[in-house]
């Protein structure tokens, strides 16, 4: 990899094993990167505490009748990031990413907070994004700040096109906000309507505006799952969706459209380890949701 300097080497490896890069389908890597965390830092310890947990949980997944020992998984370590300079942190995730697409795998990429998605979809390019998210992140900018966890949406919004975002689970704006989302014609669902109306009839909704997407990026920022599921995180909010609840949505719109997936914001100073474990699940899963619908 030609940006491979950029990595840091880590000695505990995600799932507690490590298949070799030129045999690996799926590239990970993480950001220790909070820099502009505005509530409760504490993210950048998320890939250590991830990868902790990792090693440490059962690897067969019920929903696709897979082992997570048969992906083929190359973890790269920690990025070698630039605290308080969030644009050469971007940039540095951008080049990773990259890297991994030119190599013909899959980046998989441990957060952090969520303006480091906005590297990963400049590295991947004409891609639909699809983010599992509280908060719309569609300020223009927070604190004087246009590169800010809470803007990341709206940049990506500027370089992708008002079709190709989405956001899933939403319940925690302001009122400029939501009148820009339904000004510009975003497709969102709130956190609401997935417990009301069930994961099944918002997948089929996922699915016909995912039709026409070449290329799918879904980032899990771990707030938008209710804070009795994920206590650990940077902006927790009231009223959110289950575990459950998100992995049965993906299970419905995961095929081998899927370019990369991202799962940030988890801050693990602020619990016991649950949040960690969780989004450890969230990558096993997706993982192998993506494996089984590229090998079958």
């Amino acid at each position: 990899m030609s940006g491979s300097f950029y990595v840091d080497d880590f000695s505990k490896q995600f799932g507690g094993f490590k298949r070799e890069y030129s045999e690996s389908e799926f590239v990970l890597f993480g950001v220790p990167f909070d820099s502009t965390s505005s509530f409760r830092p504490g993210s950048r310890f998320g890939p250590a505490a991830i990868r902790e947990t990792s090693a440490n949980i059962e690897t067969w997944s019920w929903r696709t009748g897979m082992d997570f020992e048969e992906v083929r998984l190359h973890d790269l370590g920690d990025l070698a990031v630039v605290h308080g300079d969030t644009a050469e942190t971007i940039r540095r995730v951008k080049e990773t990413v990259e890297d991994i697409v030119m190599s013909r795998k899959i980046p998989v990429m441990l957060g952090g907070e969520h303006i480091i998605t906005l590297g990963a979809l400049r590295g991947i390019r004409d891609t639909t994004v699809v983010s599992f998210d509280a908060h719309f992140d569609m300020r223009d900018e927070y604190l004087t700040n246009k590169l800010s966890h809470a803007c990341v949406m709206r940049r990506a919004l500027e370089e992708l096109g008002v079709g190709n975002v989405v956001i899933v689970g939403a319940r925690a704006s302001y009122k400029d906000e939501i009148e820009f989302v339904k000004r510009n014609g975003i497709n969102y669902a709130s956190s609401q309507q997935i417990i009301r109306a069930g994961t099944k009839e918002v997948g089929a909704w996922l699915k016909e505006i995912l039709a026409n997407s070449n290329k799918v990026y879904i980032t899990v920022d771990m707030d938008v799952l209710d804070p009795a599921y994920a206590p650990g995180v940077g902006n927790p909010e009231p009223e959110g969706v289950s575990t459950s609840n998100l992995l049965d949505i993906l299970e419905e719109i995961v095929d081998d459209r899927v370019v990369g997936f991202d799962v940030v914001e988890t801050a693990p100073v602020y619990d016991n380890g649950t949040t960690a474990l969780t989004a450890s699940k969230i990558i096993y899963e997706l993982c192998c949701m993506v494996a089984k619908s590229i090998r079958f």
